[in-house]
């Protein structure tokens, strides 16, 4: 087995951006979660567990878990779709160990607008909020 290479502190990036569930036939918000790192021999998906109550959403990154036994190059990937969210939200991620980073975000009529970035001590992620339908600027 190859050592794990140090790539820095931060470890994921979540891109929050409109999107359209094709599963629910309706509007959404989508998170993306995605790691930095990539991996060489299956693709893998971040196992999340979300807590949704008013202004407070919570995600729980309970580490990777294979998309299945063919072999496959890239990060990680998982996203969660949220409906309805208006308002100003604060928004906790929790990584194994405890360790959590929070921002604050809105949805107006304006959209999306990010009001305070990741400021931790030990950051591991980094936030793109965006207002086009694809989550990238």
């Amino acid at each position: 087995m190859f050592p794990r290479i140090d790539k820095g502190p931060i470890e994921y990036t979540l891109d929050v951006f409109p999107a359209y569930s094709a599963e629910k036939q309706r509007p959404c918000t989508r998170f993306l979660f995605r790691t930095i790192e990539e991996f060489n021999h299956f693709q893998y998906k971040i196992s999340i567990d979300e807590q949704h109550e008013k202004g407070t959403l919570r995600f729980v990154l309970k580490g990777l878990r294979a998309k299945g036994l063919l072999p496959g190059v890239g990060a990680a990937v998982s996203e969660v779709d949220l409906f309805d969210l208006k308002g100003s939200y604060s928004v906790t991620v929790l990584k194994p160990g405890d360790i959590a980073n929070s921002f604050r975000f809105s949805n107006g009529t304006s959209g999306l607008r990010l009001h305070e970035n990741v400021a931790e001590e030990q950051p591991f992620l980094t936030v793109h909020i965006s207002n086009d339908s694809t989550g990238m600027e």
